[in-house]
């Protein structure tokens, strides 16, 4: 089965994006809501973050995201510790959602996916872009954290023009270009290839 991978930035609108792509029958996996899921039900991985951040990462079994997301991206090599523990994880829990659909192609969207090496294992990448200003917005909005908090989490990702250069397909999503016709026409794109 054909799979793309679907990358960009904080706040650049990768849950909308894959929200269309759904809508059209392809069926979307969520990397980051699947990492939350293994930090609370992954015993070895659950360990594992108790053993490099401490047990009060765990409150009432339940990793503390905030905390967490304020100790990786003020210290990079920690930052790379994480992925290196959730990674490999993630990829095996992809490749069995995977085998386990039926459609044309599936989707893996992840924030990281040109940086984690996952996008090397896909058919085709996408990537979604947006000024810096309106992701930075939106975040603010959408996790109720300041300015400050989220010019860390973009400073610890690819820029739009690392991804973009490695992605086979862009989307911008500026608030002033229509969305649905660059998911549809990519969307035949990958149709066509299959």
């Amino acid at each position: 089965m054909l799979k793309a991978g679907l990358s960009g930035g904080i706040g650049s609108g990768k849950t909308t994006v894959s929200k269309v792509f759904q809508t059209l029958g392809i069926p979307v996996f969520y990397a980051d809501q699947v990492v939350k899921e293994l930090y609370n039900t992954h015993e070895g991985l659950h360990n594992a973050m108790i053993n490099l951040l401490g047990p009060s990462i765990y409150v009432d079994g339940k990793i503390q995201i905030k905390e967490l997301a304020a100790s990786v991206f003020k210290d990079k090599q920690l930052l790379l510790q994480v992925n290196a523990l959730t990674h490999p994880l993630v990829e095996e829990v992809f490749d069995n959602w995977t085998a386990q659909q039926n459609a044309p192609y599936v989707m893996h969207e992840a924030a990281i996916l040109f940086e984690s090496g996952i996008a090397a294992k896909m058919d085709v990448t996408i990537s979604i872009t947006a000024p810096e200003v309106l992701r930075i917005q939106r975040v603010m909005q959408r996790d109720l954290c300041t300015e400050e908090q989220v010019t860390l989490r973009i400073a610890s990702q690819w820029s739009d023009e690392q991804r973009n250069a490695k992605a086979g397909f862009v989307i911008i999503n500026d608030e002033k270009r229509a969305l649905l016709p660059q998911v549809i026409a990519i969307h035949e794109k990958i149709l066509n290839r299959i």
